[in-house]
């Protein structure tokens, strides 16, 4: 490639704003594609312009600001959601753009589509699959799975090109049923979370490491199964959490630096959890040091001794067998996220706290979420007032 089309810039740490020049306005003024990108430095920013400037010489490029729903569906979002999603949400979301979205949203620019048209979709879904009893009405839980799908082109068309300031997706309310079931696991009681933590005492001491890293630092299982040994600061009690694992079409496993909304976070543990952690570690160092294994370039805390990180669903396999084995009400691994969310709000932690353990890009997000222990904390603070009266 002889000449290197466009800039790079850092907008914080380890993001950089790739810009390609297409022409001048009729003002003379420059116009420019964006491409927002993670990368830990200019050298990986020029390599990632350099592979933009590969992929537009090669596809040629759309006027993002005019491009229409299905060609960046086709040319951008795929690529861009095969790299960065797991497998089966990939596969999910692909599918519920294809279905539902292509066919009525597909000749419109993606910048002129209104909330009102999404709801319209949304709201009005009906199952698609003749094993599902065809044009029969389906839950809220779907509809707002459906609603995810779609978002997610959205975040991309914001976050990565710049194509929208505003995710419509986010301004859609699907309406609540009456009488709807739950299709959600309810989060552990204060007395389940005692009944799990005294189970836990004889278990085995993998197990307990991954149970015990989920409650009490309210990671989502790729993040989990993504920490290594250097993570870990037994001298401040702190964890750090900078990259995750993933899934790809092909079932096999891939590192991405970042988190699902942000680079990265830290926060404090207790000490017991990591007296724990610091065994659990050894006995890791040890296993290393007898299969004569050395120079691993990534020592995953639950992954193999050969520097193979753990697949995130194993995690939630790990958790099943010993919930079942040990008769505890069953709930998802990703249920502890809730759980502990749930008990920390309980116990009168600031909601920005809480937000921050569980990586939620915006305040609102947690809001919405724990509305319900939110009231009951309320409550709790109304009665405890009303004494005075």
């Amino acid at each position: 490639m002889d000449d290197i089309k466009g800039t790079y810039e850092l907008v914080s740490p380890g993001s950089y704003r790739l810009r390609y020049p297409i022409g001048t306005t009729i003002n003379g003024n420059p116009k420019r594609l964006s491409k927002n990108i993670k990368a830990k430095n200019d050298k990986q920013a020029m390599k990632e312009l350099i592979l933009w400037n590969l992929e537009i010489e090669e596809n040629g490029y759309n006027e993002l600001d005019s491009i229409l729903f299905k060609n960046f569906y086709e040319e951008y979002w795929v690529k861009s959601a095969q790299d960065n999603l797991e497998i089966k949400t990939f596969e999910a979301y692909n599918s519920v753009i294809q279905d539902r979205f292509l066919n009525v949203l597909g000749n419109k620019k993606v910048k002129e589509i209104k909330p009102y048209e999404i709801k319209e979709i949304v709201v009005n879904a009906k199952r698609l699959k003749a094993v599902e009893r065809y044009g029969i009405e389906i839950s809220r839980q779907t509809k707002k799975r459906i609603l995810s799908a779609v978002s997610n082109l959205f975040i991309v068309a914001r976050d990565e090109y710049e194509i929208v300031k505003e995710n419509p997706c986010n301004r859609v309310i699907i309406p609540k049923e009456k009488n709807a079931k739950k299709l959600t696991y309810e989060p552990y009681t204060s007395d389940e979370i005692a009944l799990l933590f005294e189970k836990l005492t004889d278990a085995p001491i993998r197990t307990k490491a991954i149970v015990m890293t989920a409650f009490f630092t309210s990671a989502r299982q790729g993040e989990i199964a993504a920490l290594e040994e250097r993570h870990f600061d037994f001298e401040n009690n702190e964890i750090l959490f900078d990259q995750r694992i993933i899934q790809k079409r092909d079932y096999s496993l891939k590192r991405l630096d970042g988190l699902k909304a942000s680079d990265s976070k830290k926060m404090v543990v207790p000490d017991d959890y990591m007296d724990i952690m610091k065994s659990f570690i050894s006995i890791n160092i040890n296993a290393r040091k007898k299969l004569n294994i050395d120079g691993i370039k990534h020592t995953y805390i639950f992954g193999s001794p050969e520097g193979v990180p753990v697949s995130p669903t194993s995690l939630n396999r790990n958790w099943a067998r010993f919930a079942k084995a040990n008769n505890l009400r069953k709930i998802r691994f990703h249920d502890f996220r809730h759980t502990s969310a749930t008990y920390l709000i309980a116990q009168n932690t600031p909601v920005k706290t809480v937000q921050e353990r569980l990586g939620h890009k915006d305040y609102s997000t947690t809001m919405n979420i724990y509305a319900h222990a939110l009231k009951e904390v309320d409550k709790k603070a109304s009665d405890s007032l009303s004494k005075f009266i």
